[in-house]
């Protein structure tokens, strides 16, 4: 059987119609939704990364914190003291008939530390003066800080307040 020449370039065209087709649907179709794809996953992977940088960021800045912290503890005098240290600081701001009870508790935190927390109990109060004391505690030199905070109206005068305050302080625990 001899094809006519309309006959081969209706075969031939049909040919490279098919293989287009084939190309198209092998090769052009999946990496245009491949870049599709990428176009869409590309920011939401930026925006992630970004994330994770700043994540980054903070991790290292408390890990330094950490550090500095054991370094303070560790740089702290061993013969320090908490209570004595709060009463002191209650007697420098002038708070002494104020107090009403002073505990201290001591626990183990890890197998290298542990807290001591002093509870001040005080009665008739301003504000100004819970104030005071509070940031004597925050800015002394001592790792002494304010674990917790209580303050309610007096019940015999409204003008005053009572206060319950927490202070901490940790220790590297002596090794046996």
């Amino acid at each position: 059987m001899r094809l006519t020449q309309r006959e081969y370039w209706l075969a031939a065209g049909l040919v490279a119609l098919v293989a287009a087709w084939a190309f198209y649907a092998v090769g052009v179709s999946p990496a245009l939704e491949r870049i599709e794809t990428l176009n869409r996953v590309i920011p939401e992977k930026q925006s992630e990364l970004e994330k994770l940088r700043i994540r980054t960021g903070e991790y290292i800045a408390l890990h330094d914190s950490i550090e500095d912290l054991h370094t303070k503890i560790a740089l702290q005098e061993e013969t320090f003291e908490l209570l004595p240290y709060a009463e002191s600081l209650v007697h420098e701001c002038g708070l002494t008939k104020h107090l009403v009870a002073m505990k201290q508790q001591a626990s183990q935190l890890e197998t290298n530390y542990h807290e001591t927390v002093v509870e001040i109990e005080m009665e008739n109060l301003t504000l100004r003066q819970i104030f005071d004391f509070l940031q004597k505690i925050q800015s002394s030199k001592v790792l002494a800080r304010t674990k917790t905070l209580h303050i309610k109206r007096n019940l015999a005068n409204s003008d005053l307040l009572d206060s319950v305050i927490e202070i901490r302080n940790l220790k590297l625990a002596q090794s046996s």
